[in-house]
């Protein structure tokens, strides 16, 4: 068999034999592999592409063979059969051609043989992982405060509101910190808005890389923020905002000084035996948030 009838087929087509070797190959396959037909009929993949071992797809060819039914691999499971370059697209992680690949049973002089069909998927999935990153970008944007980065509060109510049905279901209590810079309006009018900024956005890093992975951190508005820990009970909670309160003291935020930069904490619980909604919760932080800043601020106040 010849790979003529093949050539004017937009895909890749070759055919292979019960030994795996190759014996058609069409046009499509001489133009993008650089290998002429010439060169490709008689070998196995495994020749033509040095280093070349794929056994799924070996395994597939030799049930095509043996039983007739069609077998497909798809590009989300193997991402490709021959290792096609693509120099073009290298600065967009694609080095090699995306292939999806059917293979079936064709006779030919009355012998059995797979034929492979390589059809090019890359575009495809360029597209869908362009619509992928664009559906992120915009879901990071309506979920996260634009000058911090961090957790809005669409996303805390949300966020609060699952997690509340989960502690109650499996019996864990989550902390709620109410915590805010204090004197920031004297700061911005002394240093300036560009300093107030990065107080606040070097404070959200700071806060991020002082609690948990599982902790969630949100601008709660201007320079209030709260932070929610799930299953985390009165003696951890107070352990953490003493944490937050000493080493905000402790830092250089936005070329200020250490200890030019303090902040007032109030913390307060959910428990799944006494529950609170989540506005009740917030609000009881935020009461002791403001009892924190009566007593003379740089400190917590909770319920014990």
């Amino acid at each position: 068999m010849h790979a003529k009838p093949y050539d004017p087929l937009p895909i890749g087509v070759l055919a292979l034999d019960g030994q795996m070797r190759i014996r058609a190959w069409n046009r499509w396959l001489a133009e993008h592999t650089g290998i002429a037909d010439s060169r490709a009929i008689s070998q196995r993949l495994e020749d033509l592409f040095p280093g070349f071992c794929n056994p799924r797809f070996q395994m597939a060819v030799e049930q095509v063979l043996r039983n007739d039914g069609p077998q497909i691999l798809s590009q989300a499971l193997h991402r490709y059969l021959i290792p096609i370059t693509l120099p073009h697209l290298a600065r967009q992680g694609f080095e090699l051609m995306q292939q999806h690949v059917h293979i079936e049973a064709y006779e030919v002089d009355d012998e059995r043989q797979a034929l492979v069909s390589v059809i090019d998927v890359t575009g495809s999935v360029l597209r869908t992982e362009a619509l992928t990153d664009v559906a992120q970008r915009l879901e990071h944007d309506v979920n996260r405060d634009p000058l911090t980065g961090l957790f809005n509060r669409r996303f805390m109510w949300e966020w609060l509101d699952h997690q509340q049905r989960q502690a109650q279901r499996h019996h864990y209590p989550i902390a709620a910190m109410m915590l805010d810079v204090d004197h920031f309006k004297r700061i911005n009018d002394s240093h300036g808005h560009l300093i107030g900024d990065r107080v606040l956005q070097e404070f959200s890093q700071q806060l991020t890389a002082w609690v948990r992975e599982s902790d969630i951190v949100v601008r709660y508005g201007g320079d209030e923020f709260l932070i929610l820990l799930p299953s985390c009970d009165q003696a951890l909670s107070h352990e953490v905002a003493e944490r937050i309160v000493q080493q905000t003291r402790q830092c250089s935020l936005g070329e200020l000084p250490a200890s030019a930069v303090t902040c007032s904490l109030g913390v307060a619980l959910f428990e799944p035996d006494h529950p609170l909604s989540p506005a009740d919760l917030l609000n009881l932080a935020d009461h002791r948030l403001y009892l924190a800043k009566q007593a003379g601020r740089d400190q917590i106040v909770t319920g014990s």
